[in-house]
């Protein structure tokens, strides 16, 4: 290829005695490689050509690049389909989405991937059937459907599905296979519907406490008693006397921006109560996150949690975290995220973690050798609207009289109420986690950090497992610490997606349990049973034999049965 300096020679040569420009070919695509005083150009065959106006930048160009009007550019011409909705098909361009223009079918175009020789193929998925020849994969062709059935055979091993320019894959030391760029996203046009219509009875019932508001339950207070949690005081009954309900978009889904990196994340101010200890938390972690060796809460079953799971009590080097665990304000614990399928709380933040600061009341850092230690949480509960209007309802509804730092009421835009575990609580106050807690209420700071845990990630799968169905939650998890996906491989092959436990209320979307379980028409599974985690940066972790058994009942722990995957993702110094 020419030199910048050569070509900009030639072009100006060239551009006295061109068509699209003088002496070049006029391009076949519209994509721009370089602009100059004679037009815009491309590069075709190795060679340039001429970026042709009319019909890149013209009317009709307008109408055929339908994503305009939506405000995102049309593709590069072979961009892969990544997702398809009513407005038609898209694809990504370095980090953004651009629309596919529609061209006609050839039966014999494979895209990105060789075409298949031969007609036979071995695995078929959502892009085609595909074969392998020269121990690659190929697609087979659209055609061999209709001059010859194409005969599939069942692969005696699966093969890594074929990937694309952007797809990474690396071979960890422990086996497991780290992959980017393999996880289907869904375009920003994929946005949160209106809550589906529920009436206040049954399940669905708000209780006496609550009122129900725009289909979800919503918390009530006395608008002239800022300490209180109800309407009992003041007419019971929202619109009552000076009885008012929260906004009820606190109540739902929260939708926040969408965070796909744990490293390099702003300090947010807030502060911090307390709830207690349990491992009843809605992420459904168990006594994961509670058990320490530096603190005994639940006596002899975390004694034994710690002796059969060492490194699920260990914490970090130069930091504490094993017993520290927040609850944020529900409409964080559960989000929605257009960039992943389903309508309403399809993102529970749990495993994330967090540095956390005790500050003073105006927000500063204690001076050098005053305050207490830093110290490292995660994600755990989810401390409901519905259930404590006073703390979780988030920025601007807060209506207490029981602080006066400077993040108190409301806290700041973009910030959510760390509703904190008593053993960090204890160590922010007094870096003990055996302290007396003198404060209810502490001004604090927090950021997201890459979580540090020791050993791989574990899955705590609950009794009563087996080839049809089972239930499980994933924790220990590296680095960005939540996840978006869990796959499972039935014993045919074919991997298939768990989903989060669906029994809930869409009135209370802020108390959704987080565990993970099979999908009803799925199955059979067999064990050894190969897992695949995607976590929040879309990136995507095999482990193959992960549940190695469905767990026996005599086993002292199988309440308890945390299973080492022998995998983990990779921190981001890794």
């Amino acid at each position: 290829m020419k030199s910048i300096q050569a070509l900009g020679l030639s072009l100006l040569i060239a551009g006295t005695f061109a068509k699209c420009q003088d002496g070049y070919e006029c391009c076949k695509s519209c994509d721009v490689e370089l602009t100059d005083d004679d037009g815009e150009w491309g590069i075709e065959n190795n060679q340039w050509c001429g970026i042709d106006v009319e019909k890149c930048h013209g009317s009709s160009a307008a109408e055929e690049c339908w994503s305009k009007a939506l405000g995102y550019d049309c593709c590069k011409e072979g961009t892969e389909v990544v997702y398809t909705d009513e407005s038609g098909k898209w694809g990504v361009t370095g980090d953004n989405w651009c629309g596919i223009i529609d061209t006609i079918d050839n039966d014999d175009d494979c895209g990105l991937y060789p075409c298949c020789t031969s007609c036979n193929s071995v695995y078929e998925d959502d892009d085609g059937k595909w074969g392998v020849e020269n121990d690659d994969w190929c697609l087979i062709k659209k055609s061999c459907g209709k001059e010859e059935p194409a005969t599939t055979t069942k692969a005696t091993k699966q093969s890594p599905k074929p990937t694309s320019a952007a797809v990474t894959r690396t071979t960890l030391a422990n086996g497991a296979i780290f992959e980017s760029g393999v996880f289907s996203t869904l375009p920003p046009s994929h946005t949160q519907p209106p809550y589906p219509h529920a009436e206040n009875t049954g399940l669905a019932s708000c209780g006496a406490k609550w009122t129900m508001v725009d289909n979800v339950c919503v918390a009530m207070y006395c608008e002239d008693d800022l300490s209180s949690e109800n309407c009992d005081a003041c007419g019971g009954k929202a619109g009552s006397g000076k009885c008012v309900s929260v906004d009820p978009a606190l109540c739902k889904s929260g939708i926040w921006p969408e965070v796909h990196s744990s490293t390099d994340q702003p300090w947010k101010y807030s502060r911090s109560t307390h709830f207690g200890l349990t491992y009843g938390g809605a992420c459904g972690f168990g006594l994961y996150g509670l058990c320490t060796t530096k603190f005994n809460e639940t006596g002899e079953l975390c004694v034994r949690f710690c002796e059969h799971y060492p490194d699920l009590c260990k914490d970090p080097d130069d930091i504490t975290l094993r017993g520290n665990f927040c609850a944020p304000n529900g409409n964080y614990y559960t989000q929605f995220w257009s960039s992943l399928p389903g309508d309403y709380d399809n993102y529970l933040s749990c495993g994330e973690c967090y540095e956390v600061e005790r500050t003073l009341p105006d927000g500063s850092s204690y001076p050098a050798g005053e305050g207490t230690d830093h110290i490292l949480l995660q994600v755990v509960d989810s401390c409901p609207c519905t259930a404590n209007a006073k703390w979780c309802c988030g920025s601007g509804v807060d209506h207490c009289n029981e602080i006066d730092f400077k993040y108190g009421c409301p806290i700041p835009e973009g910030s959510w109420h760390v509703d904190l575990s008593d053993i960090a609580m204890s160590r922010l106050q007094t870096n003990d986690p055996y302290g007396v807690m003198v404060d209810g209420v502490i001004p604090i700071k927090y950021r997201r950090v890459p979580c540090p845990v020791k050993g791989n990630i574990h899955v705590w799968l609950r009794p009563g497992a087996g080839p049809w169905y089972f239930a499980l939650t994933v924790v220990n998890v590296a680095n960005m610490g939540s996840l978006v996906a869990v796959e499972v491989q039935q014993a045919d092959g074919i991997w298939v997606p768990l989903v989060r436990d669906p029994n809930y209320s869409s009135t209370r979307p802020q108390e959704r349990y987080g565990s993970w379980t099979v999908k009803q028409g799925t199955g059979p599974f067999s064990v050894p049973m190969n897992m695949r985690f995607t976590d929040s940066a879309f990136n995507t972790l095999t482990a193959e034999g992960a549940i190695k058994d469905w767990g026996d009942p005599s086993y002292d722990m199988f309440d308890f049965l945390y299973i080492d995957t022998g995998v983990q993702f990779p921190m981001p110094s890794d």
